[in-house]
This record gives C-alpha cells, structure tokens and sequence, in this order.
C-alpha cells in the first residue's frame, strides 16, 4: 500500500491531532477530559512526551488518522518503570487495524526502553478499546465503580495492566533510556514492521 506509515509525530501534526481528539472530548466519555486543547498544547503535550516516551501517528496519504503514546503513570522516582498508554483512531478509519499496527510500535518502543509495566485505564463500556488491549495480552487490575462523571452520567474506569517480556533489570541502570537514546536501526525495523500490518488500512 503506498504513502502510508506509522512514525513518531512532530508539531506539524498537531492539528491532524486536535481534530482526531475533539470529537473524542466534546461528544464521549472515551476520555474523561472535558476542556478541548488547543493546537499549542497539543504540541507541548507531545513534546514533554517525547522526552521519555514514545508518541506515534499513523498517516494515510501525509494525513494524521490515528496516534498513541505513553506517558508517566505516576510522579513518583519508584514508577520510573512503569507507563500509561493512550490511543485515538480518526473514526472515518476505525476497524482497519490501525489501532493494532500503533499498539505494536508503541509496546515494541517501550521494551527496547526498558520499561517494564504498562498500564491502561478505560472508561466503559468501550468493548473496542478493552478487546485491543486483551489482544496484546493486558489482564485486567481493577475497576473504579463511579470513577469519573462525565456528559450528565457516572462512568466506570477499568484499569488494566501488561508486563513486557524480558524487560530490563532496574538494577542495570538508573532509568529507562530517552526514545532519542535508542538504536536507530531497532527504531526503523519496528516502525516498519507495524506499517506492514496496515497493508488493508485504505
């Protein structure tokens, strides 16, 4: 399939983003977020992101129709090991693999980090997003009864939460290492391998 491809996002991107993602804040609770940002803190988001963890887009023709990324899931030195991942799909392109393509690159990226747990937190019902996530192999932690009210309702958040195979020992190091530590080569071969799975996505 031609000009399409998974890759870390740039600010350029981040009005591709904000239309993706204000539908999202305006019209559900798939986020619990209420105040749509704007495209300046879109790109401060992805910048302060992109200081310790991976943020993707997938694009279809130089357009923006999908984006994940990782971050802190707690402010603690002790949590350095974990993250928080979160993933928006454009719904013109949902049911096209996209969702799984980003997923692989983005745990992928985490491993060759060195982290080592992986958590997402789901408000319900979201059948989609709980499938996706039971896919790569997330077991479910617990849920928050009435954790967030949002759109005049009470909402249910499921916490879920993954171990990467053989990540690397903490006591190895002091953190795990910057996406702009990585190889290079280990960056493109797992950039390209997710992009071969959206050979359907058009």
């Amino acid at each position: 399939m031609q000009n399409v491809q998974i890759r870390f996002a740039v600010p350029d991107d981040a009005p591709d983003i904000l239309e993706i993602y204000a539908p999202y804040v305006l019209k559900t609770a798939i986020t619990l977020t209420s105040q749509v940002p704007t495209v300046q803190q879109i790109a401060q988001t992805m910048q302060d992101v992109q200081r310790h963890y991976p943020y993707l887009v997938c694009c279809i023709a130089d357009k923006v129709v999908g984006f994940a990324f990782a971050g802190r899931s707690r402010p603690h030195e002790a949590y350095n090991w974990n993250a928080e991942t979160s993933i928006y799909i454009s719904p013109d392109h949902q049911g096209r693999g996209i969702a799984t393509a980003l997923y692989t690159a983005l745990l992928q990226l985490l491993r060759l980090q060195g982290y080592c747990n992986v958590y997402a937190i789901i408000t319900l019902p979201n059948d989609a997003s709980v499938a996706l996530h039971k896919h790569f192999g997330f077991n479910e932690l617990t849920l928050m009864r009435q954790g967030g009210f949002k759109l005049g309702q009470w909402r249910d958040v499921l916490w879920m939460e993954y171990r990467i195979p053989n990540c690397c020992d903490p006591n190895s190091h002091g953190r795990p290492i910057r996406p702009d530590e990585l190889n290079q080569n280990d960056v493109d071969t797992s950039l390209a391998m997710a992009t071969a799975l959206l050979s359907g996505a058009q």
